[in-house]
């Protein structure tokens, strides 16, 4: 609920007896930034964009025989010209404002929870741009819609080539329509994981610290850890290397990492519907029930803004409390945090749509 947090607003944290054992919320981590190659953006550089540079593919189309002695001429050089892609950086914040009083006599430190829950709120919205545009959808994520709202003129962001996958494709080739109506083979295993992992070498998607990684929703997760090829996190000996966020096991040598904020769209005849955002279906593989979009990454397949550093767009904090004309007697602590940020898609060969049902039914 909106607001101001007073006396009132936190009545059961100021009573003579009471336990101060609360449930944790159930919160989001930032997952998607790790597998994206952050672009630095220079302090005082006057931009306030983040640019990728895409470059074409392997050919052997300036191969050329040579004759001893004789230089072939310049013209015929490899002609090094990438594609550059830039987006501009959008900027969100959120706040919260707290009375002296609420501030004095608080149990439950609710002036630290929401400044805690501020970060979580901004990664969160974070991970949901970056989501969307690895989809190719036109939802916003801000203002409490992060998958209803299309964003200014409505246009898909889906100009690029994009590769989508639907269920176990060694068993059958889906379409969207089709996984709407399929109800043994639309889930995931470990045999269409290793057909994404075989499209993505195809496409020569380079391997992120030698493996390629598919981001998923906990209940496709569940699906795949019934697998017999399925290796726990904590059956494997990671040979020094860090785990990522949310990591919690592999198939094939591909590490699976659950994000719990998954683009989710209802089982439709229209294969339009898989850009909006609905989760009202619930899990199972009936028609119209959930389907859960998951991504498999290559190297370098979307760009994202540095974070840390001297970038002078990195997320920053602000409290302002004392006297001012506003708050003459002051009565009020003002938190806020703001953050710039966006997504763009790099490399779109380096990464699979894989679309799914679930066999989780809770």
């Amino acid at each position: 609920m909106a607001g101001i947090t007073t006396t009132t607003t936190i009545t059961n944290g100021i009573r003579a007896y009471f336990d101060k054992k609360l449930l944790k919320y159930a919160e989001q981590e930032l997952i998607l930034s790790q597998f994206g190659d952050e672009r630095k953006i220079p302090k005082n550089a006057g931009a306030k964009s983040i640019s990728c540079f895409r470059y074409g593919a392997p050919s052997i189309a300036q191969v050329q025989a040579l004759s001893e002695g004789t230089s072939p001429a310049d013209s015929t050089a490899m002609d090094v010209a990438p594609s550059v892609i830039t987006k501009a950086l959008a900027q969100h914040g959120e706040s919260f404002i707290m009375t002296d009083i609420a501030s004095a006599v608080d149990q439950l430190q609710a002036y630290e929870e929401g400044t805690r829950r501020i970060g979580k709120d901004l990664a969160l919205w974070a991970d949901s741009v970056t989501r969307n545009v690895l989809k190719g959808s036109n939802l916003t994520a801000s203002n409490g819609s992060i998958g209803s709202a299309q964003e200014g003129g409505g246009s898909l962001d889906n100009s690029d080539v994009l590769t989508e996958v639907y269920g176990q494709p060694a068993t059958t080739t889906q379409t969207y329509t089709g996984l709407n109506s399929d109800t043994t083979t639309a889930t995931c295993n470990g045999d269409a994981l290793l057909d994404l992992m075989t499209k993505a070498t195809k496409n020569r998607a380079q391997k992120i610290n030698g493996n390629y990684v598919y981001a998923t929703d906990p209940r496709v997760a569940r699906d795949l850890m019934r697998d017999s090829n399925w290796l726990a996190a904590s059956n494997y000996g990671n040979a020094g290397k860090p785990y990522y966020r949310g990591e919690v096991g592999e198939i094939y040598g591909c590490k699976v990492v659950i994000q719990t904020n998954s683009f989710i769209s209802l089982g439709s005849a229209v294969a339009a519907d898989r850009f909006v955002y609905a989760t009202s279906g619930g899990g199972g593989t009936a028609a119209a029930k959930d389907i859960i979009t998951s991504f498999l990454f290559g190297e370098g397949a979307y760009g994202i803004p540095q974070l840390g550093g001297d970038n002078p767009f990195k997320p920053s904090l602000m409290i302002s409390k004392g006297p001012q004309k506003s708050d003459p007697f002051n009565q009020r602590t003002y938190v806020a945090a703001k953050i710039y940020w966006q997504a763009l898609r790099q490399n779109c060969s380096y990464y699979i749509i894989h679309m799914s049902k679930t066999g989780n039914t809770l």
